[in-house]
């Protein structure tokens, strides 16, 4: 139980700071675009129990994420703020408990019902990168170590495993593969009043911390983003589309695909928000056919979602719910799985300006046409800070 032991004691060090909680990159991304100076730490320890099967999973995450601004902007140049971004992320399974992509298959489900799927410990850069602005912070360029499914159709509502749901359709994308290819790449952002466009390309291969040798080999993902923001008093509304193209994975063919995501909040200050993204891909089959393994396992799937913010007059709480679908692979259809559907409720609590508290539960329809129910729990302990100043220097 040695990290057992080394998520109590973090914990109980964050307990004896003056700390606030914001969303995981999300806010990283957001003191961009303020000019602030920000830097989140967060442990989160996680327990899941699927009910009909027995099978159960633990883990842990533990995150430092940051934004300072490195060169500030000059009066007499087109160039704007330089910023380095970061994050920094250790995980693993809990004592002996067996990691969630274990679990999932013992429980027959097509994907994970959370996204940290690691066998064991591992630490590392998730983002390192510079952004630097130009043209009166209309146009942004990034150079780094990229994480896109962090930085490509985001939402408040999703792809935030510490913070929100726990399964792996709505946190990550078990769909397409661009979406946790963590690798070397660059990202271009144009910024409109009510739209953004981003281009990125991100190493496809990257196995390693800073993999440069995978980087070299010349084979890359291609993401193209356009999304529209129209004007919303209550809160934010969001509609998005993605294509990519992949040349190639380790042991998978060439992928192709679409993914669509929509966010719109209404009522006062936001109280109410619908939420969905699908995923459409061909291609990113296993080179080898007899060994699947390294497929993702889903073909296309998706989720539609609803949040209620601050619910019983609860001001720091959220209560949501999303239902999810996902059609299998030609590999996953042939060792006995179907179309899989299930819905995920979450509530998180904040117990103290430092710790929420968020039990989950989702019931899923299993491999054999049997219902099978997964509770689980996680504590996120955790504090953020933001500086006003105009560069790390300044602090």
């Amino acid at each position: 139980m040695r990290h057992g032991r080394v998520v109590t004691a973090v914990m109980l060090w964050l307990a004896m700071m003056p700390v606030a909680f914001t969303a995981q990159l999300d806010g990283a991304l957001d003191a961009i675009v303020t000019g602030e100076q920000y830097l989140n730490v967060s442990v989160v320890p996680m327990y899941q129990n699927a009910l009909r099967s027995g099978a159960d999973t633990g883990n842990y995450t533990a995150d430092a994420i940051g934004k300072f601004t490195v060169r500030a902007a000059g009066q007499d140049s087109s160039l704007g703020n330089t910023d380095l971004v970061f994050w920094l992320n250790s995980s693993s399974t809990l004592g002996d408990l067996q990691s969630a992509s274990k679990m999932a298959a013992e429980a027959g489900l097509l994907w994970d019902t959370n996204d940290i799927g690691t066998d064991s410990s591992n630490t590392s850069f998730l983002v390192l990168g510079i952004d630097q602005w130009l043209r009166d912070e209309n146009v942004s360029v990034g150079l780094g170590k990229m994480f896109p499914g962090q930085m490509v159709l985001s939402s408040r509502y999703t792809a935030d495993n510490s913070n929100m749901f726990t399964s792996k359709m709505i946190t990550g994308n078990p769909v397409v593969s661009w979406w946790e290819a963590l690798g070397i790449g660059a990202n271009l952002g144009i910024f409109g009043k009510r739209w953004f466009v981003q281009f990125a390309f991100v190493d496809s291969k990257a196995e390693g911390d800073l993999d440069f040798s995978s980087f070299f080999d010349g084979k890359f993902t291609y993401l193209g983003e356009a999304t529209w923001q129209p004007d919303n008093a209550n809160g934010e509304t969001s509609i998005g589309l993605v294509g990519y193209y992949t040349e190639a994975r380790n042991r998978r063919t060439s992928e192709s695909g679409v993914v669509g995501q929509f966010t719109h909040e209404w009522g006062a200050d936001a109280h109410y928000a619908a939420f969905g993204r699908y995923s459409i891909r061909d291609g990113g089959e296993s080179e080898d056919p007899a060994n699947p393994v390294s497929e993702e396992p889903v073909k296309h799937g998706g989720f539609f979602g609803f949040a209620w913010n601050r619910p019983f007059g609860r001001h720091d709480d959220l209560l949501a719910a999303a239902a999810m679908y996902g059609e299998p692979t030609d590999s996953k259809k042939a060792q006995g799985f179907d179309s899989q559907y299930g819905i995920e409720v979450f509530w998180s609590l904040r117990a103290t300006p430092w710790l929420k508290v968020l039990p989950n539960v989702q019931v899923i329809r299993n491999r054999w046409d049997d219902v099978e129910t997964v509770v689980g729990i996680r504590i996120n302990a955790g504090f953020q800070r933001t500086w006003q100043a105009r560069s790390i220097y300044d602090l």
